[in-house]
């Protein structure tokens, strides 16, 4: 227990926070990109989305309470932080003008890890 050797401090390590990057492309796709391995297994994730086509591109990111979806028009990147990510889901949409579309992805989470 703290403090029961006579010390009032620190007897308890902090928590650490380890960061993990993860990218990637896609190609016209409709599917789960990410999932968190655990429920609230991290703390906090950044999710950033670059539409490299002609066409209509969504991404949305599901986290305990409600799930948040943007649009990212052609030719720019979205990005959205959220709490206790759970999933990360990218979905092309295509018509008769446009054949699909490319980009990139990119992922930074959180991790709270205690020793």
């Amino acid at each position: 227990m703290c403090g029961s050797q006579g010390n009032d401090c620190c007897c308890c390590p902090d928590a650490m926070i380890f960061t993990e990057k993860i990218c990637g492309d896609f190609a016209s796709i409709n599917q789960v990109v990410w999932s968190a391995p655990e429920v609230n297994d991290y703390i906090q994730g950044t999710f950033e989305v670059f539409n490299a086509g002609s066409g209509r591109v969504d991404f949305s990111v599901n986290f305990p309470t409600i799930p948040v979806i943007e649009n990212v028009p052609p030719r720019t990147s979205q990005s959205i932080s959220v709490n206790n990510p759970e999933t990360f889901i990218i979905q092309t949409i295509f018509n008769d003008v446009f054949s699909g579309t490319t980009g990139k992805w990119c992922i930074t989470l959180y991790k709270r890890v205690f020793a």
